[in-house]
């Protein structure tokens, strides 16, 4: 997630932990097809699809494509240790 600045940003101090938008550390060209990526997944997975209506209704479209840009890689990620194919409809 860091190489793509998917992470979000941490604001502490002592017992106060608070989180922030991504980073936008990383690679801009990784996390711009990402996203172009996901708009794409959005389409053909229903299990996508229904996280990001739910998502897009409460925090808006922009701060929801994000939020399924980082799942997505979180799956792909995960997809790539297994060796395992990529499952439409799997709940992860």
């Amino acid at each position: 997630m860091a190489f793509v600045g998917l992470c979000p940003g941490e604001y502490s101090s002592g017992e106060t932990i608070r989180r922030g938008r991504i980073t936008r550390q990383g690679n801009v060209q990784s996390r711009t097809a990402l996203v172009e990526a996901t708009w794409r997944v959005i389409q053909m997975d229903p299990e996508m699809k229904k996280f990001y209506q739910r998502l897009a209704a409460k925090k808006g479209g922009k701060r929801a494509i994000v939020a399924v840009a980082r799942k997505l890689l979180h799956r792909l990620w995960t997809m790539f240790q297994s060796g395992e194919r990529y499952q439409i409809g799997r709940a992860a």
